[in-house]
């Protein structure tokens, strides 16, 4: 059952979801940033991949030129117009697979996916231990979890708490806290980096 939190931060991102994509300033330098993010990030093809808080699916491009038609990409994400609009923008990707809900939520088959993406999504997950969990459960023995913005933490944070919105509480853990979340749901940091620009984070399931 969705905390009256929860279900006030998901009512925020549906009522944005159609323009989701002009809000946040997915253009063209964004998604050059993410296309260098994506040199960091291990997919190969024909891999199973979860895309967490998709939204209208700035990421699938970029996904599926790794995984290719053999591969198989599973959208999920609470509000259901940023589904919607992913749909809209993506038609011509036929192995995405669609999901409302949220991330501590999930239901998917053990060890099915070999990596999970968290792309701008990690802040505004309300039971994050519970969503490691979760990852943990549905990730393959050392697949691998991915939790990266294109903003250090302190800014991230700094930008959550200055607006009057439901997601305002939504902070970003510093680096001994996350690796002791992870730590608690058996996964291993391999990669931290912080700096202005990029927080990126890559995980193996122990």
């Amino acid at each position: 059952m969705k905390s009256a939190e929860t279900e006030k931060k998901i009512r925020y991102f549906d009522e944005r979801g159609g323009r989701w994509d002009e809000i946040v300033g997915n253009n063209g330098d964004k998604l050059a940033l993410l296309r260098n993010v994506f040199d960091m990030i291990k997919l190969s093809a024909g891999n199973r991949v979860l895309d967490v808080g998709c939204g209208n699916g700035v990421l699938f491009p970029l996904i599926e030129e790794k995984i290719g038609i053999e591969g198989e990409l599973t959208a999920l994400d609470p509000a259901e117009s940023m589904l919607a609009r992913a749909k809209e923008l993506y038609p011509e990707f036929q192995n995405i697979r669609y999901f409302g809900g949220t991330a501590e939520g999930a239901v998917f088959d053990d060890e099915y996916f070999d990596v999970i993406l968290c792309f701008s999504v990690f802040p505004h997950i309300s039971d994050k231990i519970g969503a490691l969990c979760v990852f943990r459960k549905i990730l393959k023995k050392d697949g691998r979890l991915y939790i990266f913005h294109l903003s250090d933490t302190k800014s991230l944070n700094d930008f959550h708490s200055s607006l009057d919105a439901p997601v305002s509480g939504d902070i970003m853990p510093e680096k001994d806290e996350l690796e002791a979340m992870l730590c608690a749901a058996s996964f291993s940091c391999v990669t931290y980096i912080d700096r202005p620009g990029l927080n990126f984070v890559e995980c193996v399931s122990c």
